[in-house]
């Protein structure tokens, strides 16, 4: 189970880069464009929390405490200083 939920964990990403990289650039209407980054979007979504669920409180945790701003913002200014 937990294979499952770290492949669902880093399949949930990969949407987003179809969103951001190739969609804008398929030779499609706007709204089937529109329409295929919603699909792709609550997909990516839905892959996440699924993977949450089976993976447990503990992966929360962590991905919060890594995407927290005061964290992030100790991590940019220790970059910085090197």
């Amino acid at each position: 189970m937990q294979k499952l939920g770290l492949f669902l964990f880093i399949v949930s990403f990969v949407p987003w880069l179809v969103v951001l990289f190739i969609v804008p650039f398929l030779p499609l209407d706007i709204t089937q464009k529109t329409t295929l980054s919603v699909v792709l979007a609550v997909g990516a979504e839905v892959c996440f929390w699924l993977s949450v669920v089976i993976l447990g409180k503990e992966v929360v945790t962590k991905y919060r405490r890594y995407l927290h701003p005061r964290y992030l913002w100790k991590k940019i200014r220790n970059f910085h200083r090197r």
